[in-house]
């Protein structure tokens, strides 16, 4: 059988990319720059998100089964394709550094208390490198089983905030240059839709159920929109301190009732969210890798994956301020040209192919 997702599936895979490196550190990263204004950013940011959808449907209904590398390679030539692949292999390797970075340094601080790089390492990494050799299909189903798990734990720390005093964030205090100088400066931290195109030839496409992966985006959209809103009206001015956003919507009402200490729910959520999280990555660093040396075998691929993060994380990032910073000064050059301008080439690409099937016909 093809290693095929549906179309839900897919839908549930962009849900769970959408909240990647969004609900912790970034509000207060945005707030810091543009305070409550971040709202006005990331809508922006999704609005230019979205648009990548039907770009991606078009895309494939005029190549229906061919993998983006061959379809690149087609209108590129092998170098052009091979050089795209790099920029999204690395694109790939930096979102699992981010992720893993930002979750680490929440789980320290929550948890452990003391340095637990090991422990993170050996609890991860297995299950990453068995999601990636299992193939897409049996990892979209498990995502499938637990997103409504995620989903129920994520709306729990939204709607229990509330139960705390909120008020309605201030709004227009930053100029629209800043504003949409952040939408350049956090563009890394966007470009979701990315791992679709990649994988664009396992996805079994079905017109008529477009509208599903339409809801899942919009899903996880309207959540973090709703994140945004809530944290900045809980914390207002001290919104920059506070860089866990969904656990710290559970500060001052861990205690409810009875029931004891919620910001478990909040750890469990996060938990899973980051696991799918660098799942997805890191299958789609292995792709791309395959991508580029097409002999090279799925095992190989997955040590090159395992020594890159190693390897990266230990002598390039050291410490948790560097990716942080990378972030917002050298990656967003990665994110526009791979989150944005690869979609405007696929919509190009698309259009020729188009053309030529009408005349064709």
């Amino acid at each position: 059988m093809r290693d095929r997702i549906s179309m839900r599936q897919a839908g549930i895979i962009i849900c769970l990319t959408i909240f990647s490196n969004k609900i912790l550190l970034l509000p207060a990263l945005m707030y810091n720059f543009i305070k409550a204004d971040g709202i006005f950013s990331i809508i922006i940011l999704f609005a230019l998100e979205f648009v990548c959808l039907p770009i991606l449907f078009l895309l494939k209904r005029n190549f229906p089964d061919e993998k983006l590398h061959d379809i690149l390679k087609k209108y590129l030539t092998v170098v052009g394709a091979k050089i795209i692949y790099f920029m999204l292999l690395v694109f790939m390797i930096f979102k699992v550094l981010l992720t893993f970075s930002i979750v680490y340094v929440y789980f320290k601080q929550q948890i452990y208390q003391n340095e637990f790089i090991w422990i993170a390492f050996v609890a991860f990494l297995p299950v990453v490198n068995h999601a990636f050799m299992s193939g897409i299909k049996p990892t979209a189903r498990t995502m499938e089983l637990f997103f409504s798990v995620i989903m129920a734990g994520f709306i729990f720390c939204l709607v229990i905030s509330l139960f705390t005093t909120i008020s309605t964030p201030t709004f227009f205090v930053s100029s629209a240059k800043n504003i949409f100088s952040s939408v350049y400066k956090y563009a890394f931290t966007f470009g979701d839709l990315l791992f679709m195109f990649v994988i664009i030839d396992k996805i079994d496409y079905r017109r008529r159920q477009e509208r599903k992966m339409y809801f899942y985006t919009f899903l996880g959209m309207l959540l973090v929109v709703l994140l945004f809103f809530l944290f900045y009206g809980k914390y207002q001015i001290t919104s920059f301190m506070h860089n866990n956003a969904l656990a710290d919507l559970l500060v001052f009402s861990v205690q409810f009732n009875a029931i004891g200490r919620l910001d478990i729910i909040a750890m469990l959520t996060i938990m899973f969210i980051t696991l799918f999280q660098m799942e997805i990555y890191c299958y789609g660093f292995c792709d791309c890798l395959l991508g580029i040396f097409p002999l090279l075998d799925k095992k190989y691929a997955i040590v090159v994956f395992d020594l890159a993060f190693f390897i990266l994380y230990y002598v390039f990032i050291g410490k948790y301020e560097v990716i942080v910073h990378a972030t917002v000064s050298w990656l967003p050059i990665l994110g526009v040209i791979i989150g944005y301008a690869l979609p405007i080439l696929c919509l190009i690409i698309s259009i020729i192919k188009g053309r030529k099937n009408e005349k064709s016909g």
